[in-house]
């Protein structure tokens, strides 16, 4: 264990057995900040909080006595519970527990080397990442813990909640509505993991952080002044613990302490993306929406764009952790290197060159310390390296905040409203000042420190000093003076220094947006948000905008409609130069689905005249391995910025392959990747080509939550039940939410009238119906029974009368339970059920169709459902929807998703599937050939399993490798050749 936790022979001997206090009791072990309490067993009652109370008076002392943050461990060699002190006492936060009959001794090992931090210069590998400083790790858990107390001790003061507002301000231009402004603890992660990144920045440099102090950890002045690193940390939101005394600045030094065990000065790849990923929950950026593009894929992307990169100017206007800005930094370097350009000239050169912007007031951190990490510890700490300023900007890339309001008359205009009081101030600055934007930084900057030096309260000092070193005179000067001593005033009211960092960077994509200024390439991914998760304020503008560019489709698709297309055409037309190329990661419907149908034609109009016009390039389709690393299936689209345009064209590369690490480098990856040309299908929204079986489909009804209608056979009573009664309880499947799979089940003896076969989505297989399942529903005569009628059948009645309260605490919307299972009368519109049907999955990536063999079962959401005339004709129907054939061509249409394409009902009547006619010699055959595969279903040795997508995934296998399934593919492609038009 001691070699495990990078522990000498020395190290063992520092550790402090049986410490004494000054009140002569002893600590077991005293490790750095860590007290150790060993117990012989923890397994009886209330031994483990008799320890946790003798261990924290230790910690408590401690904690006093050397005014440092200390955690305390209880453990009897099996169990292993961290605490963290507070002011109430010991706090649990984690634990580890062995397996005495199979230890594993590594696992603890890491468990433990996360709270001690013993081990020195760890290579920050992904996995060395997570382990120590994720999301799962005891070391993360401490440190939250600690800054969540610190937070709310803290969180009513002016200078914590203005930087609260703020974020929360931002977050909401980038997120929408899948963020809420409420989430504290999202706040207190993302003060985390910029705390971290700020940290990280430092030791990059070579910085010994644990000697440091939490002001210039946090604040950059160190690298400001003494390194000439400039823009990397900054005063921002993320350093309110600094304001909280103490006990903020002991959290940090903390921290600091945690993060010098790895050695930063060995990253190879985009390490801050890696910690984000580590430290934000996969549940929290799957809500939120944020996942970031892997290396191999933002590198391939680069090399594709930048040709030349000493010469080419490259901007990422969504720029995230940086992963773009990593590889764009690197080609540069390369290239100087094989040019023969000196270092200082190539680190001087680079930030000249490569720019990156981004909403998200978290991300920018990281892609600052991305971009020091891209240029390396090398080039940075060479003596001919000069000043540096990290031109990685927060800021609007849309501007569609600021629309009409940033630049009114002559001047930059932010507001100050964070909600404090009714009439917010601006801070105003010429717009002239903007021509040289280091020197407007500078200004800003040296506003910013005038305002906040002096004391509290006093007038408002000369600025004549800050007006000769920058030009100030006349107008100009005014504006200036004004803006400073409102400056001044939040200074005052404790509002203050945040506004130095917020001015500076959201002039920046202003600034970029100048013709003199606008990059010859742009490259990222960007915002992937839908119109339905936009705020209702973002809803207007993105209308507004995308109305305005042609990009505004409307109708049944506006709630589809996605940033993804306005960010990028309204990127192109303020930051790329003429002649100049683009390549941003996309959601894959941007190549057919019908609301991006006016991105692809490449012409967007400006209200102010004339358009934007892009020259598309053939567009690379990475669906087929985009997700293992997107929830939704992706493509890159590329093309140029000219004075003509050219509408992506059909033809798209394909990339599909066995993609084993997503995290590996490019030079890995490709070898794994299959490239090859072929055609995309575009929809057409207005395209009214339709089968006339759409009509003949309707949806099953709501049978949910499952707990309170579907039911299993219960345990009969040793008298029985008695004569048409059966003892059920809720039957429970293995994909229920919250809250009802916390919810204990129901039981009772209901009348068996009332109990009802019912089809859901895992009743269905290819040419197989399986057993149906039973439901508890007050129906009779095919309608919705009425309250005295429910109360004439005492076994309906409990049932029905324990499931409505749960429906009514529980339950999304106004409807009553009654109403929720007949919503749009699915439910009663089934009767009278006809003797012979068809059904088929409402969703997933294949249809999954079968006849319908128990004629008395109701169908459920899960699935579609259509009457057939004939027996014929519904084995005709599922031959044809069965089929791969049907598949491949619905494909172009469906929503991307995890794995592919997903919910195929929503077009599967695209196409024109024939009704059956039982005189086309065609149908006949495909009818004949569905019940001959009824019968070869039948006959397969498929295990019942509750994995249906398996079960289902077997018999396509099977049908695939028999003669037999071949014949119904050639079947159905002569079926639809013979009905499909060309142009699908």
């Amino acid at each position: 264990m001691a070699s495990g936790l990078n522990l000498t022979e020395g190290d063992i001997l520092d550790v402090d057995l049986e410490a004494q206090l000054a009140d002569r009791r002893r600590i077991d072990i005293e490790m750095g900040c860590t007290v150790i309490e060993v117990k012989r067993n923890l397994a009886p009652a209330g031994a483990l909080g008799n320890a946790a109370d003798q261990l924290a008076g230790y910690v408590e002392m401690r904690s006093r006595s050397l005014a440092q943050q200390y955690v305390g461990i209880v453990t009897d060699g099996r169990d292993w519970h961290l605490f963290h002190h507070t002011e109430d006492g010991l706090v649990a936060v984690a634990e580890h527990h062995v397996d005495a009959t199979a230890p594993n001794v590594e696992a603890l090992v890491t468990w433990l080397s996360s709270v001690l931090t013993t081990e020195e210069r760890v290579e920050p590998t992904r996995q060395a990442i997570a382990d120590r400083i994720g999301a799962a790790s005891p070391g993360h858990e401490l440190e939250r813990a600690a800054l969540r107390v610190l937070y709310d001790a803290h969180r009513g003061q002016p200078e914590v909640a203005i930087k609260r507002e703020l974020w929360a301000k931002l977050l909401t231009t980038a997120l929408g509505t899948q963020f809420s402004a409420d989430e504290e603890d999202l706040f207190i992660e993302h003060t985390l993991l910029v705390a971290t990144a700020e940290c990280v920045a430092h030791a990059v440099l070579g910085y010994p952080i644990s000697h440091l102090s939490p002001a210039t950890l946090l604040g950059g002045d160190l690298l400001s002044h003494e390194s000439q690193i400039h823009g990397v940390v900054e005063q921002d939101f993320f350093d309110w613990p600094l304001d909280c005394g103490d006990a903020g600045r002991r959290w940090v030094a903390s921290l600091a302490r945690r993060l010098e065990q790895f050695d930063w000065g060995t990253v190879t790849h985009d390490v801050m993306k890696t910690i984000y990923e580590s430290v934000i929950t996969v549940e929290t950026r799957r809500r939120l929406g944020e996942y970031y593009t892997p290396d191999f894929l933002a590198e391939a992307i680069t090399e594709q764009v930048v040709d030349d990169p000493l010469t080419e100017t490259v901007m990422d206007p969504a720029c995230g952790s940086g992963t773009f800005l990593f590889h764009a930094v690197r080609r540069y370097l390369e290239a100087a290197e094989k040019a023969g350009v000196s270092n200082g000239d190539a680190v001087a050169g680079v930030s000249s060159h490569v720019f990156g912007v981004d909403v998200h007031p978290v991300a920018v951190t990281l892609a600052r310390v991305t971009y020091l990490l891209a240029i390396g510890t090398v080039r940075l700490s060479a003596p001919d390296r000069r000043p540096l300023r990290v031109p990685v900007f927060l800021g609007d890339s849309v501007q569609w905040g600021q629309r009409g309001d940033i630049f009114a008359s002559e001047t930059l205009n932010v507001s100050t409203d964070d909600g404090a009081e009714m009439f917010a101030d601006q801070l105003r600055f010429p717009q002239r000042l903007l021509d040289d934007a280091d020197t407007f930084d500078a200004l800003v900057a040296d506003m910013a420190e005038m305002a906040t030096d002096r004391e509290r309260g006093k007038d408002a000092p000369s600025i004549a000093g800050i007006a000769k070193r920058h030009g100030l005179s006349g107008a100009d000067l005014d504006t200036v003076e004004a803006t400073f001593k409102t400056m001044c005033r939040l200074h005052d009211e404790r509002r203050d220094h945040i506004w130095g960092y917020y001015v500076r960077n959201l002039a920046r994509p202003a600034w970029l947006a100048r013709k003199e200024n606008r990059r010859t390439v742009l490259v990222g991914n960007p915002p992937w948000l839908a119109y339905r998760h936009m705020t209702d304020a973002m809803k207007v503008v993105f209308q507004l905008m995308a109305k305005e560019r042609k990009l505004w489709s409307g109708g049944n698709v506006a709630t589809h409609q996605d940033l993804a297309d306005l960010f990028v055409a309204r990127s192109v037309e303020q930051y790329l130069a003429p002649g100049g190329r683009f390549a941003f990661v996309m959601p894959a419907g941007v190549l057919t689905r019908g609301q991006s149908s006016g991105f692809r034609s490449g012409v967007f109009p400006l209200s102010k005249g004339g358009h934007t016009l892009v020259e598309f390039d053939p567009a690379w389709d990475i669906s087929p391995i985009s997700h293992r690393f997107f929830p939704r299936t992706a493509c890159v689209a590329f093309g140029r910025r000219s004075d003509q345009h050219t509408a992506l064209p059909d033809e798209v590369e394909r990339w599909s392959g066995n993609l084993l690490d997503p995290g590996a480098p490019w030079a890995e990856v490709q070898e794994s990747i299959e490239r090859e040309f072929g055609e995309r299908v575009s929809i057409d929204i207005d395209d009214e080509i339709e089968s006339p079986y759409k009509a003949r489909f309707a949806n099953g009804a709501n049978l949910t939550p499952r707990m309170l209608i579907m039911v299993e056979l219960d345990q009969e009573p040793p008298l029985g039940v008695g004569e048409g009664r059966r003892p059920v309880r809720s039957s429970r499947g293995i994909y229920e939410n919250d809250p009802w799979k916390e919810i204990d089940a129901l039981k009772g003896v209901i009348e068996s009238q009332f109990i009802h076969q019912v089809l859901l989505g895992e009743s269905v297989m290819p040419f197989w119906q399986r057993t149906p399942l039973e439901a508890v529903l007050p129906l009779r005569k095919g309608k919705i029974m009425r309250n005295e009628e429910i109360d004439d059948h005492q076994g309906l009645k409990r049932w029905w009368h324990e499931a409505r309260p749960l429906w009514d605490q529980h339950g999304k919307g106004e409807q009553t339970l009654d109403e929720n299972i007949n919503h749009y009368h699915k439910l009663t519109s089934q009767f009278p059920l006809a003797p012979i049907r068809v059904v088929y999955g409402a969703s997933g990536m294949h249809v999954t169709a079968c006849r319908v063999v128990d004629e008395q079962a109701i169908v459920e959401h899960q699935l579609n459902w259509a009457a057939a005339r004939t027996t014929e004709e519904a084995q005709y129907l599922c031959a044809v929807l069965n089929s791969v054939a049907v598949t491949k061509a619905v494909e172009p249409f469906m929503t991307s998703g995890k794995g592919g394409g997903r919910h195929i009902n929503s077009y599967l009547w695209r196409l024109p599937i024939p009704l059956y006619n039982a005189e086309d010699e065609l149908h006949m055959s495909l009818a004949d050939l569905g019940d001959q595969a009824e019968h070869f279903v039948a006959s397969l040795d498929i295990r019942p399993s509750k994995a249906h997508g398996a079960m289902r995934a077997k018999i396509r296998k099977q049908l695939a490798e028999n003669e037999l399934g071949q014949e119904i593919e050639r079947a159905v492609v002569s079926l639809l050749d013979q009905t499909i038009a060309p142009d699908l």
